[in-house]
C-alpha cells in the first residue's frame, strides 16, 4: 500500500510520510543527530561532514535501518564521544569487520578519516586474526616475520602505486595460509624448517603442485634469510588460458547485444571483455568521464587515442551510463565510477563481476584471450596496444604466437603488409 504524500514539517518538501509528519531524509537526520550526540546536545565538529553527507543518501530508509543495528549504533556512539580519537586505529579495535569496513569507507569518503587503502587495511586485520590462531609461539613469530617483511612489504609497495586489488590480497592470504599449512605438515612429520630436506619439499608438492604453488613465496623467503637450506623448488610451466573460437566469441557477443533477459551491467562488462580484450581490473577502473559522447559518436577512453564504440553497443553503454547501480547508498551517490560499488568511493569488485559472468556462462579469461588474438590478426600490434591500454610487448608477443601477418610490423614501417 502506498504511503500518503505530505509536505514535510521540517524541510517543507513534498514526499512520503515516514513518521510524525517527517519525510525519510528528515527522519534519518533526526536519528543521526541522536546517535551522534556528544552528550551536550551537539555533534562533535569532526563528525559533521559525515552527518551532512550521510543524511542526504538516496535511500534514507536504508540509512535508518543501518543506524538501528545494535553494533552500528554502538560504533557511532563511540565515535560521537569527543574523548574517542577519530583514527583508523580506533576502528581497528571495533567489530564485526564488515560493518567496520563500511563505516571506515564512509568516514574516509567524507574526510573524517585520512584516506587509506581499504584492501590493505582489511588484510592487516585478517592477518592479526589468523596469526592469533597459531598456538606455538616460535612458529607464530616466524610467520609474523614472513608476513611483515615479505607479504605486507609487497602489498605496501603496491599501495604506493595505486589501490590494491582483491586479487593481490587473495594471493597474499594464500601465501600466508600455505606457509601455515606447510609448517604444520612439517611438525606432523617430526621436522622443523631448520631440518627440512629435499625429500620433505618433494613430498609436500607431490600430487598437489597447483594447490600448494603459493608455498614458493614462503620457502624462497626462508632460503634468502638462511632459515632453510638451499633446496630445489619444483616448477611447472603455466600457460595462458586457451582462447575460445572466433565463432563462439561472435555468438556470445550477439547474445549480449540482443538478450534483454541478461542484466544490463553484465551485458556491458562482458562486451568490454569480448570486444576490446579488456581485463576486469581495467574495466572496473573506468569512470563516467571515460565515456566520450559527442556529435552522435561514442568513444571509450581505454588508452590513447580513445577507441570508437560501434552500434548497437554504443546505445547499450549509454543506457548503462543512465542506469548505474549503487547510487542510492550513502557511499556512492556522487560516484564517478562507471561501475560504482557498494563501498564508499570504490568501484565494484572483480569477484562481483566474475560471479555475474559465470551465472551467464561467459568465460572472461578465455574470451579476452580470443578477443586480443583476433585484434592483433586484424591490425599491427603496436597500433592496437596504445588504444586498448596494452604495451607493445604484450600485443607483439600474442601477435607472434597467433602467426599474425603484422607480427614484424614496427611503427613507421612503410613496407608492412
Amino acid at each position: 500500500m502506498n504511503q500518503p504524500h505530505l509536505t514535510c514539517g521540517i524541510c517543507g518538501k513534498q514526499g512520503h510520510r515516514y513518521r510524525r509528519g517527517l519525510c525519510g531524509h528528515c527522519a534519518l537526520a533526526e536519528d543521526l543527530r541522536a546517535v551522534l550526540d556528544d552528550g551536550d546536545g551537539c555533534i562533535r565538529a569532526e563528525m559533521l561532514p559525515f552527518f551532512d553527507g550521510f543524511r542526504t543518501m538516496g535511500n534514507p530508509l536504508a540509512g535508518i535501518q543501518w543506524i538501528r543495528r545494535p553494533h552500528v549504533h554502538q560504533m557511532l556512539r563511540t565515535l560521537a564521544d569527543p574523548a574517542t580519537p577519530l583514527t583508523h586505529e580506533t576502528l581497528n579495535a571495533m567489530s564485526p569487520w564488515r560493518s567496520v569496513a563500511y563505516l571506515r569507507d564512509l568516514l574516509m569518503l567524507h574526510g573524517v578519516l585520512p584516506l587509506a587503502d581499504r584492501h590493505l587495511m582489511l588484510f592487516e586485520r585478517w592477518l592479526r586474526d589468523i596469526l592469533t590462531e597459531v598456538a606455538e609461539p616460535e612458529r607464530r613469530q616466524l610467520l609474523a616475520r614472513f608476513a611483515t617483511w615479505h607479504v605486507l612489504h609487497r602489498l605496501r609497495r603496491f599501495a604506493e602505486r595505486g589501490p590494491i586489488t582483491e586479487k593481490q590480497t587473495q594471493q597474499a592470504r594464500g601465501e600466508i595460509r600455505q606457509a601455515i599449512a606447510f609448517l604444520t605438515w612439517l611438525d606432523q612429520r617430526g621436522r622443523t624448517l631448520a631440518t627440512c630436506g629435499q625429500a620433505d619439499i618433494d613430498g609436500w608438492y607431490a600430487g598437489a603442485y597447483t594447490a600448494r604453488r603459493l608455498t614458493h613465496a614462503f620457502l624462497r623467503w626462508a632460503i634468502r634469510n638462511k632459515l632453510l637450506t638451499h633446496l630445489v623448488l619444483p616448477h611447472q610451466a603455466t600457460t595462458n588460458p586457451a582462447p575460445i573460437s572466433q565463432q563462439q566469441r561472435l555468438a556470445t557477443l550477439r547474445r549480449l547485444l540482443t538478450d534483454e533477459q541478461i542484466p544490463l551491467l553484465t551485458r556491458v562488462t562482458a562486451t568490454l571483455v569480448l570486444l576490446y580484450a579488456q581485463p576486469l581490473t581495467r574495466i572496473l577502473g573506468l569512470t563516467i568521464d571515460d565515456v566520450l559522447h559527442d556529435d552522435g559518436h561514442v568513444n571509450l577512453r581505454l588508452g590513447d587515442p580513445p577507441t570508437p564504440v560501434p552500434e548497437p553497443f554504443a546505445a547499450l553503454l549509454l543506457r548503462h551510463l543512465d542506469q548505474r547501480l549503487n547510487l542510492t547508498t550513502a557511499t556512492n551517490q556522487d560516484s564517478h565510477w562507471l561501475f560504482p560499488g557498494r563501498r564508499g568511493g570504490q568501484p565494484m569488485t572483480t569477484d562481483t563481476i566474475e560471479r555475474r559472468l559465470r551465472n551467464h556462462q561467459i568465460a572472461a579469461l578465455n574470451g579476452r584471450a580470443a578477443a586480443l588474438r583476433h585484434l592483433v590478426l586484424q591490425a599491427p600490434a603496436p597500433v592496437i596496444a596504445p588504444m586498448l591500454g596494452y604495451t607493445d610487448q604484450q600485443t607483439s608477443r600474442i601477435a607472434t604466437a597467433a602467426g599474425s601477418p603484422w607480427s614484424r610490423y614496427a611503427p613507421g614501417n612503410d613496407h608492412a603488409p
